[in-house]
């Protein structure tokens, strides 16, 4: 896991996992002038304002001149008492004013980035944080097929690893690093609830439990062993394309070997999916053990997981009718 920024005001310290994260904080005023920064593997702390990657993100406090001082400074009665009535005034008009906001509050459960307005930024846009070239594959050596300016809006397609697939404003397609681009649902965390399990299913699959067994059969190796695994996806999406690597290690914590199982099948939104019967061939005992990590999921909106799940289940039956005519 990298290491996080890391920002301290007074006694208070918080964390960003990334650049991209960084500027977002930055770009929500959450990160002050006066605020110290300690970047990733680095034991010195600098200031906001002179960290590179918050140029021009950050605002210098406003700081007023001595004259601007002292004549804030000056007394003056008159101005007092006009100032007395007039906030006599602004008290009573405030309370009408807070009554009427509430009364007339829009209607936040579809709202946008930066409030409801044509210039607004929908929760699958993405602001580019830098002039940067659009690749034409998830790789940083891969060639470039366009390019995009500091804040752009470019549509997200997908993500694979470090990259978002995405749509320019005029019609490319490309890639761009994750911390190339601000997504728009990272600036309401309703928002985020609903969109990251999409762009990061990865994070948010749980396996729940796993085991291994001899196979049994007599004219089987001894060292072939089937596993079972249990995965949970608590997400509104469907799971497709899920990666198992399984370590094996030995009891001194040494690795024995490595295994990359495809789960054969959908995984559904909030449920559990049972897979059993994945072979292994490898030497172990009482000792052994695996650690597994979950990696490669695609996340299905509802038409593509509904048309894909017919599919995967008239394979199943006829897998089955076919195992049944073997049988006979």
């Amino acid at each position: 896991m990298s290491t996080p920024w890391r920002i301290t005001r007074g006694n208070d310290q918080f964390q960003a996992k990334d650049v991209a994260e960084l500027k977002l904080l930055a770009i929500g005023g959450k990160i002050l002038a006066g605020d110290l920064v300690q970047p990733p593997g680095r034991s010195d702390w600098l200031y906001a304002t002179e960290v590179p990657e918050l140029d021009g993100l950050v605002k210098a406090p406003q700081v007023d001149s001595d004259e601007d001082w002292a004549r804030k400074r000056t007394p003056n009665n008159a101005l007092r008492i006009m100032a007395f009535v007039l906030g006599i005034g602004v008290v009573g008009t405030g309370f009408f004013g807070l009554y009427w906001v509430y009364d007339n509050r829009p209607d936040t459960s579809q709202s946008t980035l930066f409030g409801e307005h044509e210039n607004a930024l929908n929760p699958l846009e993405a602001l580019a944080t830098e002039h940067a070239a659009l690749l034409k594959a998830p790789d940083s050596t891969s060639a470039s097929i366009g390019d995009v300016k500091k804040d752009d809006r470019v549509m997200l397609v997908r993500k694979l690893g470090d990259f978002y697939e995405v749509t320019t404003a005029g019609g490319t397609t490309g890639w761009l690093g994750t911390g190339q681009v601000i997504p728009g649902y990272k600036f309401d965390q309703n928002l985020s609830d609903k969109y990251d399990p999409l762009f990061n299913p990865d994070n948010y699959l749980q396996l729940m439990n796993y085991s291994w067994t001899p196979s049994g059969e007599e004219d089987d190796p001894e060292t072939l062993t089937n596993m079972l695994f249990e995965l949970n996806n608590p997400t509104d999406y469907g799971m497709q394309g899920v990666m198992l690597r399984v370590s094996f290690k030995d009891g001194n914590d040494n690795d024995i070997d490595v295994k990359n199982i495809e789960v054969p099948r959908l995984i559904p939104p909030n449920d559990d999916l049972f897979i059993d019967g994945i072979e292994i061939d490898i030497e172990w005992d009482d000792e052994t053990r695996a650690e597994v990590e979950i990696f490669g999921a695609r996340a299905l909106l509802e038409p593509e997981f509904k048309k894909l799940l017919k599919e995967e289940r008239a394979r199943l039956r006829a897998e089955a009718e076919a195992a049944g005519d073997e049988a006979k």
